[in-house]
């Protein structure tokens, strides 16, 4: 083992909705589980705290929580501190600013290191939750630069781009993967193919947590995923409770990912030949 590597575990829960004292127990437990076998950085899904298909965005704010004095934050930021790892997980944020957010927060021994809120919202989220507005920020840890996305965002490759462009070595993204209607079962499902894409586009790491379960006639797939920086799994996950474990090393990969010959997605990039306007067709 590299001196730099380090078990990342992605955890899947099946939360309750609007239950944050059952759904906080439960992410504890799969903290300090995580922990006993091995895990420094243990990734929770997207809206673990109370769960995600709010209908509208008053019951969502019934369930949401401040970063400061929050019920779940502060049960992460114990966990962290008793076992000695890092936190990174999803909750229904109740910003300053009185807006509910789709967030997720990474948290060390020492405290909360970053807050992301979710900047692409999919499909009825808008109804409960307001779009993210802190960007895509990438902070100093012992195990590398971390970044955070959350669920959809993996779909828009802005998402990724923006941490790799900020140093990222590994973004988290705590996640609800639900079916896919096109979906070939014989094939892997299409978010590992996302994930796997932006991980090997922007030579990083990815782990991604999804939960299990169902919530008012949503079903949700599991299938977490942690992905090496060319793009491969080097661990995945069913639709049951549980846990995947993955051995990773962002800072000692440093040399390998930036200095492949054939492959430099990022140092080969041309910013100036790319349009980043709003296309035509959208202007009218």
């Amino acid at each position: 083992m590299s001196a730099t590597a380090v078990t990342v575990a992605c955890v899947q829960t099946d939360p309750v909705i609007g239950d944050v004292a059952a759904n906080t127990d439960a992410t504890v437990t799969a903290v300090a589980e995580a922990a006993d076998v091995g895990a420094s950085l243990v990734v929770l899904p997207e809206c673990a705290s109370a769960g995600w298909a709010f209908r509208d965005a008053d019951e969502a704010r019934a369930s949401a929580q401040s970063l400061e004095g929050g019920a779940t934050v502060d049960a992460w930021r114990q966990v962290a501190a008793e076992r000695d790892v890092w936190v990174c997980g999803g909750f229904s944020e109740l910003g300053q600013d009185g807006e509910v957010y789709n967030s997720s927060v990474l948290i060390g021994p020492h405290g909360v290191a970053s807050l992301y809120r979710k900047v692409h919202l999919w499909n009825t989220e808008a109804d409960a939750f307001t779009p993210g507005d802190l960007g895509f920020p990438v902070v100093d840890t012992p195990f590398g630069r971390m970044g955070m996305i959350i669920c959809y965002d993996a779909w828009i490759p802005e998402s990724m781009r923006s941490c790799a462009l900020a140093g990222a070595d590994i973004v988290l993204a705590p996640s609800d993967w639900v079916p896919n209607p096109r979906q070939d079962p014989a094939l892997p499902p299409l978010a590992h193919v996302v994930t796997m894409a932006g991980a090997h586009q922007n030579q990083l790491y990815v782990a991604a947590a999804s939960r299990v379960g169902a919530e008012r006639g949503q079903n949700f797939i599991g299938s977490s995923i942690v992905i090496d920086p060319f793009g491969w799994p080097l661990a995945t996950g069913g639709d049951e409770v549980g846990m995947v474990l993955a051995e990773i090393d962002p800072i000692g990969s440093r040399p390998a990912r930036r200095n492949d010959p054939f492959n430099r997605p990022l140092a080969d990039r041309r910013p100036d030949q790319y349009t980043i306007d709003t296309p035509a067709e959208e202007q009218s």
